[in-house]
């Protein structure tokens, strides 16, 4: 079976390539010691994945970005996914490494390609380090309204009896808006954001068609908003939302959430990831009943590690 690992970027990306492995995200965060993978069947490009020596001898997959993996072409049997493993697992031996570790997508995302993955990390030696819990939502012709929980329905529904209204924001002082109404969300809770705005804008400015910004207000005033990824064509992530403090009797980030189901059936998303709610494997209860109170269903999100003797 004719398969090779090339240390290359290759010329044209097909669209089975999740975000966190197109190359212009690997070269937003990549260093001296990055290495990009095109994986060959018979010369044909089937996967790709990088990797990146976060000290010496020690790999992750991504170095930056909620996942990394393998992004496989669709419908590849298990021996060739097998084999594709065990051709970089030879290229890492010859570069005398001694860890390689791999945060894998959610399950949800291709319970095909995670379940194979899986059962082939097992078989070369690797060993689960942390699982996480990570919530989900399927997008077909159901509105959003028949998934929630009772009380949900019932904020959506004096949202909409109370004028709010839910936008795509595209301008700078808007995308501003959007990430001043997040930090502040996440600050008030303890928690930091992972990125600056700058950071944000940096991120847009390269993937302009695959970053969204959305925003629910009132009366013109932002009280949520939502910064999403378009992974790939079927599955859209939810990076961060959050709403503002004390307007929790209308809690507009429900009707957030219903914009944003909304936008995916338009768009003809499958999956919307609303990704973990769990820290080093620790479940936020709070953060849990909150997605699945709005439909979202859990599956796990694995990280890998394997040391060489």
């Amino acid at each position: 079976m004719s398969i090779s690992v090339q240390p290359l970027i290759p010329d044209e990306i097909p669209n089975w390539c999740d975000f966190f492995n197109q190359p212009e995200f690997y070269n937003l965060y990549k260093t001296g010691t990055s290495l990009y993978f095109s994986l060959l069947f018979e010369d044909k490009l089937i996967g790709v994945c990088h990797f990146t020596e976060i000290e010496p001898g020690y790999y992750r997959s991504p170095f930056r970005g909620t996942y990394g993996n393998i992004s496989f072409k669709d419908d590849l049997d298990l021996k060739i996914k097998n084999n594709c493993v065990k051709e970089i697992l030879i290229y890492f031996e010859n570069l005398n490494a001694k860890k390689i570790e791999i945060i894998s997508r959610p399950f949800s995302h291709h319970i095909h390609d995670e379940s194979s993955l899986l059962n082939i990390y097992l078989n070369e030696g690797f060993i689960i380090i942390n699982q996480e819990i990570n919530h989900s939502l399927i997008v077909d012709s159901k509105p959003l309204v028949e998934k929630m929980m009772r009380n949900n329905k019932k904020r959506l529904n004096k949202c909409e009896r109370e004028n709010f209204v839910f936008e795509q924001v595209f301008s700078k002082p808007d995308i501003e808006e959007v990430y001043q109404t997040i930090k502040e969300n996440r600050e008030g809770k303890g928690y930091k954001v992972s990125m600056t705005l700058e950071q944000i804008l940096e991120m847009y400015n390269v993937f302009e068609e695959s970053v969204y910004f959305f925003k629910s207000t009132q009366h013109g005033k932002c009280l949520a908003a939502c910064v999403c990824i378009k992974l790939n064509n079927n599955v859209l992530y939810v990076f961060y939302w959050g709403d503002k403090q004390g307007f929790e009797q209308y809690s507009p980030v429900v009707f957030l959430a219903n914009g944003i189901y909304n936008f995916a059936q338009q768009k003809q998303f499958k999956l919307i990831d609303a990704g973990t709610s769990s820290l080093k494997g620790i479940q936020n209860f709070g953060v849990a009943t909150f997605k699945e109170n709005l439909g979202f269903t859990i599956s796990p999100k694995l990280t890998y590690k394997k040391v060489y003797e």
